[in-house]
């Protein structure tokens, strides 16, 4: 168990051709202010099966080949390997063809002056302020206009 501040974690590492490789995940740290000692066992099992028990408590049953990096990768990442220049990682594209309408009403006339209004007869533009007709929505606002998306022929 290592805690380190306020990092608390219980820590597997085996020794293997010279190096330390450190359990990809930490197993639960058991040592809350108890001020008492703990027994950890570790059985490894000759399947390359792995088990932890912290005071007699199975707390980690796994094996050696995924829970950690003993042994090479089967396949290695190839440093040379680039994408090609023309290389298209979209598989759907705007179409070029779509245009916005020429009526298509857009998001800054969402809400126009409402025309209907009139001013109030009791309205006083030295007490009320000059009088502004009230907004309303837009009845030919359609929402915000996309292009269409197609099919992208490169990818």
């Amino acid at each position: 168990p290592d805690k380190c501040g306020y990092t608390k974690r219980t820590h597997l590492i085996f020794a293997y051709k010279g190096k330390n490789v450190l359990k990809k995940q930490d197993l639960p740290y058991k040592q809350e202010d108890e001020g008492t000692s703990h027994l950890y066992r570790l059985i490894v099992k000759p399947d390359n099966t792995v088990r932890v028990d912290i005071d007699e408590e199975n707390v980690y049953e796994g094996s050696l080949k995924e829970d950690w990096e003993v042994l090479k990768p089967k396949e290695i990442a190839d440093p040379d390997d680039k994408k090609p220049d023309d290389w298209v990682d979209d598989s759907m594209m705007d179409d070029p063809e779509d245009k916005k309408p020429a009526d298509w009403v857009d998001e800054e006339q969402k809400r126009i002056v409402d025309e209907s209004a009139k001013k109030p007869d009791d309205w006083d533009d030295e007490e009320d302020g000059e009088w502004e007709a009230p907004m309303i929505d837009n009845p030919a606002y359609k929402g915000e206009w996309y292009v269409k998306r197609i099919s992208n022929p490169a990818y």
